[in-house]
């Protein structure tokens, strides 16, 4: 698969800049236009009181959480394109946290060419298999991500993870092809040199290799009659520190009615990792139904992770689920409200400082612009 990005890659860029220099002179400079969105959270929530005391008495209060939290997330969106007269389009997308508790970062930056190969992503972009995932459908804040943490706290023990994702390279530097949509099927394929998006030579090998190069690829079918729609994609990564990973999901629409789930499992590249502290092996599972009815839409979803840690031990376990409802209240403006509910189980001991379940009621107000 690597050799086929490369090749893809080579003959895509190719096409790109054959264009000659009369018409890189003709090419109208990129404008850059601003956008992007901001979303102020609000919500209460309650922690399972042994996981806060440690199991002492309930006189001790050591690891005691607010009921209340109030959480901020903004993004600023730079983008720009130009139409080369070969006909392929040149575009760049920067993105840039606009948080004081996220200090400004960067968290996309990368340039496009589009055309009739396809789409071809270079810089630090999020890969394939997340570009065409399915999942069931979210409506307010979904219980596959960190939503419910700020109020209902993961145990530091509990390293399971409920997301279906298969997308270890993160928004990391890649090389990043989807090819045009054709029948209803699309491919998708990337390669990221190394996770940790550093600028020095990468170590991936000998003895002292830290850094992790990821391989994926995807196969997505999506087609809509009239009122209905099905969405659906099979993925795969392969990832340089001994682990493989694949997903699948499913989506399907009819009038308002919206239904999905999607799958994973990762497993270890070398069986001698099996059942010992260094495992890998994960599985995880997201089912759900939404229903939207003029400004407003309602859902209920689950999403479920188990990891295996060592042998003879119980799995770790992520457990949550929820029901949301969204109000498109004018254009730009959406509110939601979302009551979640999440468990966090250690299998390897029945410490109560190291299991914790909880639950939330979440409201926000997102302004896009």
């Amino acid at each position: 698969m690597k050799n086929f990005l490369f090749s893809t890659t080579a003959l895509a860029v190719a096409g790109a800049l054959t264009f000659g220099a009369d018409a890189n002179a003709a090419a109208k400079p990129i404008k850059i236009g601003v956008g992007g969105f901001m979303t102020t959270e609000m919500g209460f929530g309650n922690n399972d009181g042994d996981f806060e005391t440690g199991g002492a008495a309930t006189t001790v209060t050591a690891n005691k959480k607010s009921s209340f939290n109030n959480i901020q997330d903004s993004e600023i969106l730079f983008s720009g394109s130009t139409k080369l007269d070969s006909g392929i389009t040149l575009s760049i997308n920067m993105q840039f946290e606009g948080d004081q508790a996220r200090n400004g970062s960067v968290d996309e930056s990368y340039m496009k060419l589009t055309g009739g190969f396809g789409d071809l992503r270079l810089g630090s972009t999020t890969g394939t298999n997340s570009v065409l995932k399915h999942t069931a459908p979210y409506v307010g804040v979904a219980p596959d991500g960190g939503g419910s943490d700020p109020y209902v706290s993961v145990p530091a023990n509990v390293t399971a993870a409920n997301s279906t994702n298969a997308s270890t390279s993160g928004d990391a530097n890649k090389i990043a092809y989807i090819s045009p949509r054709q029948g209803g099927l699309a491919i998708g394929v990337s390669y990221t040199p190394s996770t940790t998006n550093g600028d020095g030579a990468i170590v991936t090998g000998g003895n002292a290799g830290t850094e992790v190069s990821v391989i994926e690829g995807v196969i997505s079918f999506e087609t809509t009659m009239g009122t209905s729609s099905v969405q659906t994609d099979i993925a795969m990564e392969d990832a340089s520190n001994n682990t493989q990973k694949m997903r699948a999901g499913l989506k399907v629409g009819a009038g308002g009615v919206t239904i999905g789930g999607s799958i994973s499992k990762q497993r270890n590249s070398e069986g001698t990792l099996n059942g010992t502290a260094a495992s890998a092996e994960r599985e995880a599972y997201d089912l759900g139904v939404s229903y939207a009815m003029g400004a407003y839409t309602f859902g209920i979803s689950t999403a479920v992770g188990t990891v295996d840690t060592t042998a003879g031990a119980g799995d770790d376990k992520e457990s949550k689920w929820q029901a949301g409802m969204t109000y498109a209240i004018d254009t730009g403006v959406t509110g939601t409200l979302t009551w979640i509910n999440a468990d966090y189980t250690d299998g390897n001991s029945g410490l109560a400082a190291n299991n914790n379940d909880g639950h939330a009621l979440i409201g926000q107000i997102k302004v896009s612009f």
